[in-house]
């Protein structure tokens, strides 16, 4: 009976484990996941796993690159992160609902799209 239940629940335990990065977390953490989503579908090997910090996009400013236009307002988030072969990862998105997931590799796009729908798809069994 109790190899029983400790099999109950070192199966529990890899369940949970597996599904914590899908279940909480704020905007930031949202645009990360997408990041790591698209990364691995792609077979990137990580060594820095993505990190991300928002700021507030200078409505105001001149500068603008394709993945962060100027004067959209709102969060602008960004992460940074490296492959095992050294290659600089770049995240860019937004906490907006209607955000867009831009992931360069190596400043190769690896995908530019709705981050909602990464997410979505990653959540399907």
């Amino acid at each position: 009976m109790v190899v029983a239940a400790g099999a109950a629940v070192a199966l529990a335990g890899c369940t949970q484990v597996a599904a914590l990065a899908p279940v909480g977390g704020n905007a930031v953490a949202e645009v990360r996941y997408g990041a790591i989503d698209v990364l691995l579908a792609h077979g990137v090997d990580l060594l820095e796993v993505p990190t991300c910090a928002a700021a507030d996009d200078d409505t105001s400013s001149p500068a603008a690159t394709p993945a962060t236009p100027a004067g959209t307002g709102g969060t602008i988030v960004t992460c940074t992160g490296s492959t095992t072969s050294g290659q600089a990862i770049e995240v860019v998105s937004s906490t907006a609902a209607d955000a867009v997931l831009t992931v360069t590799v190596d400043g190769d796009t690896l995908f530019t799209g709705d981050l909602q729908q990464v997410l979505d798809e990653a959540a399907r069994p």
